[in-house]
């Protein structure tokens, strides 16, 4: 037993520790999701590739799934490799050329003197020197080297002057010619023509011959860079040989040999694996840690409410399992044997459910973010061709969060089906046409498909809404409009019982909704709040003077028990509302459209009669909370501006405005708005927004008889003074 005891201490009890830890479940979501996102990317890449090497033989047939454009590699080599022949090598002069071979010509007459002019023993020895040096392996001289020394050794210094000359004039003319290394050969030949047109002995113009060629340099060099640049440019305008393949067309046949160029077909079309699985998984791995870290970076910088949120977190991450799970599915979908309709089934990823989801759910900045990263993955489940499939469900995702953004009737959400289909029909059409592979079968074909992806993209969204509402606890706009409905229980209970306070409350919603959009709160949730912020006056509704028909209760009744009635229609309120489970975002408006107030007439009235050291303030204030959010503070504010309004004895422009203005002071005044997140720009913008309707409301009532004023005004001084009446 203690050894069971010490198990259940160390093991369970910590154990139940670990799981009941949020840190814990918040890890366990993340390994979870991103588990089923790396298996669901993976399975696209596992099974459908084939591994065929060059000369092997094909044990079935292997047939496109696609039609798609292909390039014959093979035949656009040799298209390349004809161009980059008929580039001719690029040059660029050299300018120093004529002068080097100048100054080589000058220094060689020059040698030549010195040594003539000597008178060493040696000095037919140093001749025949300077003439071996203008020999080369190219360059042989057609008279022995004595015979020309014994010629130089002779000759007098005007002939060598001569010779000197005429060997530049000859080395000018030919080099006044483009000359490369491929054509120094040829130039040797015109050198040899030009020395025979020379007047000079055999000898002289031997000389002359071997210093010309043994001078000469090409004046164009070759420029390497410039060349490859050309030969570049030259392959890269030979446009690749392209080929379609049609879908269904069998690419290796079964007992053929495999060639390269039905190997580089294969690469093209994605069925040849050209890299191992472990490689394939890794990368699948880091696309999914990419996009997710991008995804929580973008809910970290514009969503930190959701961010901070688990099971907002959660139910994003499961709408985007469930809908790459259907995508996957649909897309190994296989109809007989009819490729061409298998290769376009990636148009039926129903994105566009998983978009009207989070727009509805959470928040339609976030959909449009997160249509992105789903029709990525969805371009990497399908073959062939991704970017179609891509497109059309980004643009169908788009025009779901555009539906559903602005709901005002819940026939909205089978329309949004209809238009998402066209909008795929359209999207799908166009990317053919830009594509020029449009046909009559394959335009219908699209179209089917855009169409059923829409439809089935409403459908999972209108099934699934109501199931998510409940297990997450949010209140959809959807949700919002269903309680707004007239036949819901309570507000036909209001209609029936307290007539004067649905009256009221239609006029509040109206009041606070017109003014919503200005400063950024919620005009659905405003109005529907506003319809059942006072369903609590049902239990007493003839103690609430819009409700009232020349009789006042009141005036039978302590101050302090009048307080009470009436500051209690709010928990009332509250235990209708959990009968009927209405959601926690429309109770706030019920505790709290009054705050923390206190109804004064009915205090002062005590105070008169018992005296201020008898009387309890707190017995005559609400509850509370203060509105914690802008709806909430826009529903008070309403409501007792449209009561104070309507007890006005004379409805002038100018009194409405200052009634309108005194409420909201007063409120703010009393810090009644100190816990919301209003503003003082969006107070003056709310101010104006009530006056305008309000005007526009009242505009036409003729003024009030005396007596029926003075009536008025001490009904308004017996329920709560200037801003806070029962009505309210």
């Amino acid at each position: 037993m203690r050894f069971a005891n010490i198990l259940k201490i160390f093991f369970w009890d910590k154990l139940g520790a670990f799981w009941k830890n949020q840190t814990t479940k918040n890890v366990l979501a993340v390994i979870g999701f991103l588990a089923a996102m790396i298996f669901i990317l993976f399975s696209n890449f596992s099974p459908q590739q084939v591994l065929l090497r060059t000369d092997e033989v094909a044990s079935r047939n292997i047939v496109s799934n696609i039609t798609a454009v292909v390039i014959d590699e093979q035949q656009t080599d040799e298209l390349r490799s004809q161009a980059e022949t008929r580039v001719q090598k690029a040059y660029q002069e050299d300018q120093y050329a004529l002068a080097n071979t100048t100054t080589e010509i000058n220094n060689f007459f020059s040698n030549l003197r010195d040594v003539l002019a000597t008178e060493e023993e040696n000095k037919q020895d140093q001749v025949a020197d300077l003439l071996k040096g203008l020999l080369s392996e190219d360059t042989s001289s057609r008279i022995s080297i004595n015979e020309l020394v014994g010629y130089l050794l002779n000759t007098e210094p005007d002939d060598i002057t001569a010779m000197e000359n005429a060997a530049l004039q000859i080395q000018t003319i030919i080099m006044d010619k483009p000359i490369t290394q491929e054509t120094l050969n040829t130039t040797y030949s015109d050198i040899d023509r030009q020395v025979e047109t020379l007047s000079f002995s055999t000898e002289a113009e031997e000389v002359i011959r071997l210093l010309d060629i043994n001078t000469l340099r090409p004046n164009l060099i070759y420029n390497q860079e410039a060349t490859q640049k050309a030969i570049l440019e030259a392959r890269d305008k030979v446009q690749p040989v392209q080929k379609t393949v049609k879908a269904g067309e069998i690419i290796v046949r079964e007992g053929d040999r495999v060639t390269d160029e039905q190997i580089s077909i294969l690469e093209q079309l994605g069925i040849q694996r050209t890299r191992s699985h472990p490689v394939i998984f890794i990368g699948t791995i880091l696309f999914v840690l990419l996009s997710f870290w991008l995804g929580m970076e973008f809910l970290r910088r514009h969503h930190k409410e959701v961010y901070r949120n688990p099971n907002q977190m959660v139910l994003i991450g499961m709408v985007v399992v469930i809908i790459l799970l259907i995508t996957r599915f649909l897309t190994i979908i296989q109809i007989g044997d009819r490729p061409e309709i298998n290769a376009m089934t990636g148009y039926l990823a129903p994105v566009a459910a998983g978009s009207m989801l989070i727009a509805i759910l959470i928040d339609s900045r976030l959909a449009y973010f997160l249509t992105m990263m789903m029709a990525l993955y969805t371009g990497l489940l399908t073959s062939g061709n991704q970017i179609p499939f891509v497109i059309v469900a980004f643009f169908g995702g788009i025009v779901g969060v555009y539906r559903v953004s602005r709901l005002s009737q819940t026939s909205d959400l089978a329309k949004s089906g209809l238009i998402i289909a066209g909008t795929n029909v359209a999207t799908i059409l166009t990317l053919m046409l830009m594509a020029g592979t449009i046909t009559l079968r394959s335009a219908l074909m699209g179209s089917l498909l855009g169409i059923i992806s829409g439809i089935l993209s409403a459908v999972l969204m209108i099934g699934a809404l109501p199931y998510l509402e409940t297990a997450f606890g949010i209140t959809s706009m959807i949700k919002l409009l269903e309680l707004s409905n007239p036949n819901h229980e309570l507000l036909k209970r209001l209609i029936l019982e307290a007539p004067g306070t649905y009256h009221h409350s239609l006029m509040v919603g109206n009041l606070a909704e017109a003014t919503a959009e200005s400063i950024g709160a919620n005009p659905l949730l405003v109005r529907v709040g506003a319809y059942y912020h006072d369903i609590g006056k049902i239990k007493r509704p003839e103690y609430f003077i819009e409700n009232q028909r020349g009789f006042n209760p009141h005036e039978k009744i302590a101050p302090a028990l009048s307080a009470l009635i009436v500051t209690s229609h709010v928990k009332e309120g509250l235990e209708l509302a959990r009968e009927v489970r209405l959601p926690e975002v429309i109770t706030d408006f019920i505790s709290g459209h009054h705050g923390t107030s206190m109804t004064k007439y009915f205090y002062r009235q005590a105070v008169e009669e018992d005296g201020t050291q008898n009387v309890n303030e707190e017995t005559f204030r609400y509850e509370g909370p203060k509105p914690h959010s802008k709806e909430v503070a826009l529903v008070m504010l309403a409501d007792s501006v449209e009561a104070a309004v309507r007890s006005l004895p004379e409805l002038s422009v100018d009194k409405v405005r200052e009634m309108v203005r005194k409420i909201i002071n007063d409120k703010l005044n009393e810090g009644q708005l100190e816990e919301c997140d209003l503003t003082f720009r969006d107070l003056d913008v709310i101010a104006r927004n009530f006056c305008k309707v309000l005007e526009g409301v009242y505009h036409k009532r003729i003024e009030y008889p005396e007596t029926i004023a003075l009536e008025l005004s001490k009904r308004r001084e017996a329920y709560g003074d200037d801003d806070h009446q029962p009505a309210g």
